[in-house]
């Protein structure tokens, strides 16, 4: 009686434990998500009409050439924008970690301040700096004695803009995960590295590298999803645009639902959207095999 009576207070404490999280996960996603594919299959404006219509949205959506461009320039931001989410915030955390560094702290707090602010201020700010006018890279470029850029009017500067904001705002983020990686590693690897005479880079190629395959697949996929959902930052700096040149796939969703009150055909396109993404999460998990140390 004592074993069983003990047994069900563990098993009470935990489910009061995991209940209120529990609870909001189903609130805030478990209930969306099936009113969001209850919607995809009907003409749901928002307000009044909701007739079933079956897979009219559907058909309609994968025979749109607008959906297809939006995907496509949704994916060519992401494929742009990823080798750096990796890249700049690996190297800084290899900075932050060496005994070679002086004022790590002051190196890690400055790294992830960008962190900390909204998406809103981090809109503002790039803003200022990339401004036509008045910006401060462009009083930069013609103190040097060239000419201004435009920005906000070429679609490639646009999108170099978009994604300088995304990797400034996150790089402080996947810095610490990587610290993290990286402290985790053994220091006699290192030693026994340092002993057989290699050099840094051939360190850093042959044991950190390696040994942080887990955190680098972590990194891989979070930045993957995170820049296929950017919206926040878009709609702080260009708005989608020029034109549609920085609309992604969330933008469109988002016009089609709230701007044109096509919340039918709006909940369709998040669910296909969310199997595509599935989909490149189960690919970059086969690729790199979870992230295993080989």
């Amino acid at each position: 009686m004592g074993k069983r009576k003990q047994a069900f207070c563990h098993t009470r404490a935990f489910w009061m434990f995991v209940l209120p999280a529990l609870l909001l996960f189903s609130v805030f996603f478990i209930l969306p998500l099936i009113l969001s594919i209850g919607f995809s299959f009907t003409d749901y404006d928002g307000w009044k009409t909701m007739n079933f219509t079956g897979l009219q949205n559907y058909t309609k959506l994968l025979s749109s050439g607008e959906f297809y461009k939006t995907l496509g320039r949704t994916f060519g931001y992401a494929l742009f924008s990823l080798p750096f989410k990796v890249i700049v915030p690996l190297l800084i955390a290899v900075l932050a970690t060496t005994k070679y560094c002086k004022g790590i702290t002051v190196v890690r707090t400055i790294s992830y301040l960008p962190v900390l602010i909204s998406a809103l201020v981090v809109g503002i700010t790039i803003n200022w700096m990339f401004g036509q006018e008045y910006g401060l890279i462009n009083f930069i470029i013609q103190s040097l004695g060239g000419e201004p850029l435009q920005w906000a009017l070429n679609p490639m500067l646009a999108t170099f803009v978009v994604s300088f904001a995304s990797n400034w705002a996150s790089t402080g983020f996947y810095m610490i995960m990587f610290i993290g990686g990286i402290n985790n590693i053994s220091r006699e690897l290192y030693e026994a590295s340092s002993v057989d005479g290699a050099k840094g880079y051939q360190t850093f190629f042959k044991i950190t590298l390696p040994m942080l395959s887990p955190t680098i697949f972590i990194v891989l996929l979070l930045s993957t999803v995170n820049l296929l959902k950017e919206y926040a930052l878009v709609q702080g700096i260009t708005s989608g645009g020029p034109g549609t040149s920085t609309t992604y796939i969330v933008q469109y969703m988002f016009n089609q639902g709230f701007t044109q009150y096509r919340y039918g055909y709006a909940s369709a396109i998040g669910v296909v959207v969310s199997i595509v993404f599935i989909i490149i999460a189960a690919i970059q998990f086969k690729a790199t095999k979870g992230g295993e140390i080989e």
